[in-house]
């Protein structure tokens, strides 16, 4: 042969080559897992690697809080704090991760104005429809908080189509 291609020397493996081929092999699977896991609505398309993001446009999730009591009114997002609710996620990297208790019990204790009253959590997603083909805000969770005592509540929520439900209680 009159050309040498770099790996077609056998003598010529050196740990830096072999380091440099494992990495490439593994990059490579990690784009087959990520996208399967992408595809199962697993995980978020523009986290971990993000090669997914090239199929949909990035989800941009955002947290609506409706007061149950007023027929679904939506409270403006500036007067309350979220942080312990995004926090605990990462902000929906694992898009079906559901809502946990922990973070309902920061939630309530960041902004104690809100216990007694009836909630709705509903996180909407940005995603591709067709027909006509256009980006629109859809809902990708719904959790509702109803009070059964002055610090007790029941939590029931839908994400991904698995529903969960529970109760807890605030601790002073």
């Amino acid at each position: 042969m009159w050309f040498r291609l770099p790996f077609s020397d056998s003598a010529g493996w050196s740990l830096r080559k072999l380091v440099i081929v494992a990495l490439v092999v593994l990059h490579s699977v990690w784009i087959v897992v990520h996208l399967n896991l992408v595809s199962r609505d697993l995980i978020n398309p523009w986290k971990l690697g993000g090669y997914g993001m090239y199929t949909i446009p990035h989800p941009q999730p955002v947290l609506h809080l409706f007061d149950s009591r007023f027929g679904e009114l939506e409270i403006p997002s500036t007067t309350y704090q979220v942080r312990d609710l995004v926090d605990e996620n990462r902000f929906f990297i694992f898009r079906c991760e559901p809502i946990h208790v922990a973070s309902l019990k920061a939630f309530l204790s960041d902004n104690p104005r809100f216990i007694g009253i009836p909630l709705r959590f509903i996180i909407t997603e940005l995603q591709l429809l067709r027909d006509p083909i256009r980006p629109e805000r859809v809902p990708h969770a719904i959790m509702e908080i109803r009070w059964t005592g002055p610090t007790t509540f029941d939590y029931a929520g839908k994400i991904c189509g698995e529903l969960y439900h529970g109760k807890a209680e605030l601790k002073p």
